[in-house]
């Protein structure tokens, strides 16, 4: 089951919010409009907005969007909404965020 279901994803530009509770519940928003994502720097704040993002959403809204046999897996949220998140992006965002974790050494689920 895709997260995108019941927690619509913005993506947009200026910073790190939590969009308004929408037709589906609570939605996450990574905003990035105002990255150069041709910058290793910016492309890195791109990689810790989104993971602020996941995280603080997760927090605040994760049992309420996690399906009730799946709230022991303290994972679900984060890696789903982490998930979604990048799906929703843009190829050419997606692929700045992913030369990121790349420079980083992300490797997995981690962020």
């Amino acid at each position: 089951m895709s997260l995108l279901k019941f927690v619509p994803l913005t993506l947009l530009g200026a910073c790190v919010t939590e969009a308004p509770a929408g037709r589906f519940g609570p939605a996450a928003r990574v905003v990035y409009g105002d990255l150069a994502l041709e910058s290793r720097a910016d492309r890195t704040e791109l990689r810790r907005r989104v993971a602020v993002s996941v995280e603080q959403f997760c927090r605040r809204h994760g049992d309420d969007v996690t399906p009730g046999e799946l709230r022991l897996q303290a994972s679900y949220c984060l890696d789903m909404l982490h998930a979604s998140i990048v799906d929703a992006m843009p190829p050419r965002v997606r692929s700045a965020y992913r030369l990121s974790r790349d420079e980083a050494g992300v490797r997995g689920s981690r962020f």
